[in-house]
């Protein structure tokens, strides 16, 4: 976790978030009880996950799902030549997705 926020910190944040994540993963830190806690879960259930995905990913709100919680799409192979040819697609994408979402909110 540390090395995927690193770019977007400045020393000290860095420093308080690896503390934090020490923390969360030591012995006696929250993260241990949680995966005890889901273990504990799992011994019980076929799937540990799937009661509460349906009911918080789908169910409890009102919202379109299509747009507020489908995590995933598949588009065609690109082929890009250069970086930019990434950004210019993905901005492409990114504003397809707000002027749908535009449409949707009106």
């Amino acid at each position: 976790i540390c090395r995927s926020v690193k770019p977007f910190l400045n020393a000290t944040e860095l420093q308080v978030t690896q503390e934090i994540v020490r923390e969360f993963g030591s012995d006696s830190g929250l993260g241990r009880k949680l995966q005890r806690l889901l273990e504990d879960r799992a011994s019980r259930t076929d799937n540990w996950l799937a009661d509460w995905w349906l009911k918080y990913a789908y169910l409890s709100y009102r919202l379109p799902v299509v747009v507020h919680s489908s995590p995933g799409i598949q588009l065609p192979h690109q082929s890009f030549e250069r970086q930019e040819g990434h950004l210019t697609y993905a901005t492409r994408f990114i504003q397809g997705a707000l002027s749908f979402k535009k449409i949707l909110d009106e």
